[in-house]
């Protein structure tokens, strides 16, 4: 392994500081709640799918084994739903040049895929050496409350 996966973090934004390089993390996201209205007031259905309009980041630190050392890697993202169904993925490519070390990455990801309430995880791999490895799973509880008509 040439590069290590030291944490992630699924948040609202991160902001990386210009003057000392610092990077702030804002809204740390593990439960959310979204009120929806039925399709059909008559019967409260609801979508089979929906996609939140929310945006978010994955953001994550890795470390190389050897600083001299180029790496690249591709990292996959992954969204599993409460039955174990996958609603996006996306991949990244991460390219260390020499003499870096260290290595924050950030995936932003505007929306959200849910198909019903329950735990949703975030699944982080990294393909190094031909294939991909798990790293980390990130849950988020996802809440759908349906609004009621008001009379």
């Amino acid at each position: 392994m040439k590069i290590k996966h030291i944490w992630s973090v699924l948040c609202k934004e991160s902001v990386v500081n210009q003057d000392d390089n610092l990077i702030s993390i804002h809204g740390v996201l593990e439960e959310l709640t979204v009120n929806i209205a039925p399709i059909n007031p008559a019967t409260d259905s609801v979508p089979e799918r929906l996609t939140i309009p929310v945006n978010y980041e994955i953001v994550s630190f890795w470390v190389k084994d050897n600083p001299k050392e180029e790496i690249k890697v591709q990292i996959e993202y992954n969204l599993i739903d409460p039955q174990g169904e996958s609603l996006f993925s996306r991949i990244q490519d991460l390219e260390l040049p020499e003499n870096i070390k260290r290595h924050r990455s950030r995936m932003r990801i505007t929306g959200l895929p849910v198909s019903q309430s329950g735990d949703y995880m975030f699944v982080i791999k990294k393909k190094e050496n031909g294939k991909f490895e798990h790293m980390i799973s990130l849950p988020l509880e996802v809440k759908l409350l349906l609004e009621k008509p008001k009379k």
